[in-house]
This record gives C-alpha cells, structure tokens and sequence, in this order.
C-alpha cells in the first residue's frame, strides 16, 4: 500500500533526481498548519539547492513545474517565501487514500522488514512490580505492536535476575530465613510465611523465593497488563548453568580484552569508549553482574537477530556505555540500542510524592490499575517521551470528562460507533467521501486519517511510542468538529460520504488505541 505522504514524499524526490540530485535523497515532507495552503510543504528546494548551483526559489519553480503535472495527485502545487513548496492533494486521490486505508486497517503494513529482540521490564525477582516498572512495561509492549503492525518480527523477551550467585538473590534468602529484613514488605512477608525453607542455604532459600515472586508477577503482567512474552530467560538456568559465561571469558583472555589485577579479571572497555575498565570476574572467583550481561547480549546475538533493542530502568543509566563499549570490542554487527526510562513520581491529592522501594515507599502497579484502570495507566505513561520526567495525577486519570485525554478519546470512537449503528436501515443519499472532503472540516478530518500509516512509519523508525498519544487526540479532536460541522444523519437518511468517513475515523481511532493496548469501547 502507497499511502498519502510516502506518495508526496516519492513525487518530490523524482523532481529532485530529474534536477540532477542523488538517487538515496529523502526530503523532508511536513503538513501544512491547518491546511491552509495546502496539505503538505516541502523545503527540499532550500536543502539541495546549492549541490545544482541555483537560487532555492529558482530550484522550487522547477521542482513545482514538474509534480504538477500529475493532476491525479495535486490539484495545487505553489511557492512561497524563498522556496517553499505547498502541496495541494486532489479530491480524488484523497478518497482513494482513505479508502486503502480503511482496507488495510487491522491487517498491518510491509513497510519494515527485520527480525527483532526486544527485552523489556525485566525486574528483579525480590518482589513484586511497582509504579516505576510499569514506564518500560507498557513502552515496550506498545514499540513490540506497532512494530509488529510495520511488519517485523518482533520476540518480546523478559531477563529473570535469579542467579543463585547474586547478591540480591542471597540477601533476599537472607530476609527469608529472619538473618536480615532487606525487601520486606507485606506481600513478601506473605510469601516468605507460605514457603518452607528448612535446610535451604542462603542463596537456596533466596533461589526458592525469587521463583515464587516471578511466577506472581509473570501471572500478573500477562493476565493484568495484558502484556504477552515469547521468552522468559532465566540468567541462573540458561546462562550461568549452561557455562556460556566461561566459555566467552576464554575467548576474552584469547583475544587480549581482560587483564588480572589484585585477584580480579577486568576488561578494557576503557579503550573503546567507556570511562575505564570493568571487572568481569571478582576476586572470589565469581562472575560480575556486567559479565553475565555481555553473556546474555552475546547469547541473543548467537540467536540470529537483526536488532536488539533494551529497555532498562533510570538506575541502569551508568551502564549503558559499558556496554556500548563491549558492542565495538566483539564488533557486533547489528543494530543495538538501549533505552533508558526516567524516573516516576505520584501526583496524588495536590502533592508529588517521591518513591523510593528501599524506603518502602514504593506504590505497587498492580494497586494503581486497580484504582484508575490498565487503559489509563497506559495512557499516561505513553503519552511521555521515556527520556522525560514523569507525573502521574492520579486524579486526572480518574475522571470520566474532556479532561482525562484517554477518555476524550475513547468517548470520540464511542460517538463514531453511536453515529454509524444509528444509521442502522436508514436510506442514503448519493454522496461520496469526495463531497464531504469539500467542506473544510471534512477535509481536515480525512488528512488526518491519512496520518495514520505516517505515524507506524515514523515509530518504527525513530521508536517515539508517545507520537501514538498525540495522534490518537488530534484525530478525536478533529472528528469532534467535524461532528459538530457536518451532519451526517439529515431528517430521514444520512449523507453515505460522511457515514463512510466516519466509520474510517473509528476504525482508525480504533487501531490506534490498539497499538497502545487500550481498549476502544463502542458505547460510554
């Protein structure tokens, strides 16, 4: 499927190339504000100009001359200022993008190709999920959708921080056998009380019971998150029982990239990019938390991936460019990316309050998608860039008006799907979608359909989940004028072009809310 701004975006770049510009040439295609003067605008005149040696606005003319001429496409191209172009699409290649895209919707798109490891949440077994968790919980399982919808491959995959070897792991068998109270809370103490730990050591006992705390939380992330893994990797099973780990520290002294130094073994990061070396293995002989990690990366790389993309928490920050640094040393071929999610905060009776899971203090997720639901909660931690603060109001995301933007746009697709059951056996009129794209309503609400397959282009490529957030209230915001300017059930029949957009509106609403894991409701 060619959809409206890659068919722009193509026809500027053939004008580009006939003036003599490279072939691999991607120019800029931004829509026009409130499309006044046209749909789309293009400064690709102003950025290439000067490679062919002439004025941009000299350059626009042509560029403006040649997309023209296709009258099917534009009915108006223009230039503006010192080189901007203004693109006017024609009636009919608007209806014929809205209706391939109501075609297309719920099937998904080819427009990227690769095989994908995306690891995500990934929390520590010492108990259960907080409202911290949940900011690369729902993230990454919006990136898996409409990653997935482009058309890759995506595993979704879960680390279990569980070896017997770690030191939380024999702290928390510590709390379990009363010699020490560190993750205490209640639900543990729960726990703790339901298990039998006679004769269990202290990584035994801390083993055992990370297990049940995983089992409860893998349980509440599918069946109350609705979040669905194809992998739960157990680092004390797959990887340090399976000698992966030595094996890769051999090749390591083979190859020269660790040195001994007062009993330990570290790595020279130091020379590719990190603030200095690391140890890998510790002076008691047991392997480091970074070295089981350049294990497991080396582990999913083995595994045929195109891609891996991890998203880790604000306490991870410091380790990103060690591993960055590993990346370069085993020259790992493949795109690699983390993501790092900043830090939450709980806005809750007028005050912010600070968390804080060694102070206790820490709000359990499972106890917020109780009180203000999984959709909200989605809602707010998608609409933030993961690179930004965030705020949760729990008041806001509690009311049922304008004001909550989730319900906003739930109500909007529940008014759509009220519109077209209303219609029911009522006769029609002879109208198409391109009269109703006459009035400027009407056209401002089906350019912003087509944004749509624009939208699932652009994360895939940048991974800028929020961008679902901002279109999926823009397209409710557009459709509710357009409810308010055009009628689309006239005394006794309804005009069939507006009944067509609007079933194209919430079926669009519909899959976007979707990508997000959130529910769109036919009535409110």
């Amino acid at each position: 499927m060619e959809y409206a701004h890659q068919k722009v975006r193509d026809a500027v770049r053939r004008a580009l190339e006939d003036e003599g510009m490279r072939a691999d040439i991607s120019p800029t295609i931004e829509h026009s504000p409130a499309y006044q003067t046209g749909d789309f605008a293009t400064n690709a005149s102003l950025i290439f100009a000067k490679e062919v040696g002439i004025r941009p606005d000299a350059l626009a003319e042509k560029i403006a001359a040649r997309i023209s001429k296709d009258k099917k496409l534009f009915s108006d191209v223009s230039v503006a200022g010192r080189g901007f172009i203004n693109m006017k699409l024609s009636d009919e290649a608007v209806g014929t993008f809205l209706r391939q895209t109501a075609r297309t919707l719920g099937k998904g798109f080819s427009m990227r190709h690769g095989n994908i490891n995306l690891e995500f949440i990934s929390a520590n077994p010492t108990g259960n999920l907080h409202l911290g968790h949940g900011r690369g919980a729902f993230y990454g399982d919006a990136l898996a959708r409409v990653l997935s919808y482009a058309g890759m491959r995506v595993a979704r995959e879960y680390y279990i921080n569980d070896s017997r070897e770690s030191k939380q792991i024999v702290e928390l068998g510590k709390t379990a056998l009363g010699k020490g109270e560190q993750y205490m809370t209640p639900e543990l103490k729960e726990k703790i009380d339901a298990i039998d730990f006679f004769g269990k050591s202290e990584s035994e006992a801390g083993f055992l019971l990370a297990s049940d705390i995983q089992k409860y939380n893998q349980q509440f992330i599918e069946a109350e998150l609705g979040i669905p893994f194809d992998i739960w990797y157990s680092e004390d099973i797959n990887l340090r029982g399976s000698g992966v780990v030595r094996t890769l520290f051999d090749v390591f002294q083979e190859k020269g990239f660790v040195y001994e130094k007062d009993g330990a073994w570290w790595m020279k990061t130091s020379e590719y990019g990190d603030d200095e070396d690391r140890v890998v293995k510790r002076s008691d002989g047991t392997w480091s938390y970074f070295m089981a990690d350049i294990a497991y990366h080396a582990d999913k790389i083995g595994r045929g991936y195109d891609a891996l993309l991890d998203i880790w928490g604000a306490d991870h920050h410091g380790h990103v460019k060690r591993m960055l640094a590993v990346k370069d040393m085993l020259s790992w071929d493949i795109e690699f990316r983390i993501f790092i999610t900043q830090l939450v905060t709980l806005k809750e009776g007028g005050e912010t309050k600070k968390m804080s899971k060694r102070a206790g203090t820490a709000v359990l997720l499972e106890d917020m998608v109780r009180e203000v639901g999984v959709d909200a909660l989605r809602w707010f931690y998608l609409e933030k860039s993961l690179s930004t603060h965030m705020e949760f109001d729990v008041a806001l995301a509690k009311k049922q008006s304008a004001e909550n933007p989730v319900y906003y746009v739930q109500y909007a697709h529940a008014r759509a799907a009220g519109i077209s059951e209303n219609i029911g056996a009522l006769p029609h009129d002879n109208t198409t979608i391109e009269d109703i794209i006459k009035v400027p309503a009407g056209r401002a609400l089906a350019m912003k359909v087509l944004e749509f397959p624009e939208v699932v282009e652009s994360i895939s490529g940048n991974y800028f989940v929020h961008q679902l957030t901002t279109y999926a209230y823009e397209l409710a915001a557009e459709f509710n004028q357009f409810y308010r300017d055009v009628r689309v059930i006239d005394e006794a029949e309804y005009r069939a072009g507006a009944a067509e957009l609007v079933r194209t509106t919430k079926n669009t609403l519909a899959q976007t809310l979707a990508l997000m894991g959130i529910s769109a409701p036919e009535k409110m």
